[in-house]
């Protein structure tokens, strides 16, 4: 409908296309609704784009800063494509442990008593202290592990990333050691990792058995709405303390991968580095974040009206 040209009569309150239909009442109500929803949307568009720019403006050793790291990190990926095969690797690892991990957890379950019903593919049991102290060591050894995986590939990354820095000047490209990264991950720094890992899997545990007991006190509450918001100001809470734990893992892992650190004095000093650089760091962030979410926008709405165009004529 948008497509047609119309004409509007404001005294009978109704709207004629050029094909001959028209259009009143209920349907016009829709109509001009959603004129004002797209003008609406179109204003705060506009002042959104304004906001980014006084910022791009404001901040433009920033935004300079963001291009740099944008155009280095694409340059490192053009550079190093066998990176592909770490990440798929790892991500190949942590399935095969999972599976592992899920036949043990049925091996474990089995240790219970069985209870039979009446539906034969089914069964019952109660857990009993050994079997669910088992379970309950296996579940936190599993969010080690797939923290490990995890944060090991990213150090491989890491390590991979600062010796094509370092190697490259303005005449030619580095070449990334992804070689090194791999030693450093499983020999070198294979404490380091495991220890951030380690600290990861203890929130994570906690945050499993606290939704657990945390379902157990809704169905317990009758479905109470205060005890609901609790729960869930609580989960936001740990989630929190999560994400602040694992940027000081990813800082501190980054800084070894520069220096070749132990965790702990890394953390430390990737902490300080980005508490004096703060507001240069996350501005640096926000305005690649911003971009890069505009070009993803950008290929969206292009393809969107493409077709739009496009599929009349098909």
């Amino acid at each position: 409908m948008g497509f047609y040209k119309w004409n509007f009569n404001a005294n009978d309150h109704q709207m004629r296309l050029d094909d001959g239909e028209v259009i009143e009442g209920e349907m016009l109500e829709k109509y001009e609704q959603g004129q004002s929803l797209l003008l609406a949307a179109g204003i705060i568009t506009g002042i959104l784009g304004l906001c980014f720019l006084c910022c791009c403006i404001c901040f433009r050793q920033s935004l300079a800063i963001a291009i740099d790291c944008i155009d280095a990190s694409a340059d490192y990926l053009n550079k190093t494509k066998r990176i592909i095969f770490v990440v798929v690797g790892h991500f190949a690892l942590g399935v095969v442990v999972v599976l592992l991990w899920m036949a043990a957890m049925v091996c474990v379950a089995s240790l219970n008593t069985i209870k039979g019903k009446h539906a034969i593919p089914f069964r019952d049991w109660d857990w009993e202290e050994k079997p669910f102290g088992m379970a309950m060591g296996m579940l936190f050894g599993i969010f080690w592990i797939t923290a490990w995986i995890e944060y090991a590939n990213c150090f491989i990354v890491m390590v991979g990333a600062a010796s094509y820095y370092f190697t490259s000047n303005r005449k030619e490209e580095g070449s990334a050691s992804i070689c090194k990264g791999f030693k450093w991950a499983y020999v070198n720094h294979c404490g380091s990792i495991a220890f951030g890992a380690f600290v990861i899997a203890v929130i994570r545990f906690i945050r499993f058995c606290f939704m657990y007991l945390a379902k157990k006190a809704e169905q317990m509450s009758g479905e109470n709405q205060v005890v609901k918001a609790a729960v869930a100001c609580a989960q936001s809470i740990l989630k929190c303390i999560e994400d602040i734990c694992d940027y000081i893992n990813k800082s501190a892992f980054a800084y070894i991968a520069v220096t070749g650190e132990s965790f702990c004095p890394a953390a430390w000093h990737g902490f300080l580095l980005n508490l004096k650089h703060l507001l240069k760091f996350q501005m640096a962030m926000f305005l690649a974040s911003a971009f890069i979410l505009l070009g993803k926008l950008v290929i969206v709405l292009g393809n969107c009206y493409f077709y739009m165009f496009i599929f009349p004529y098909t």
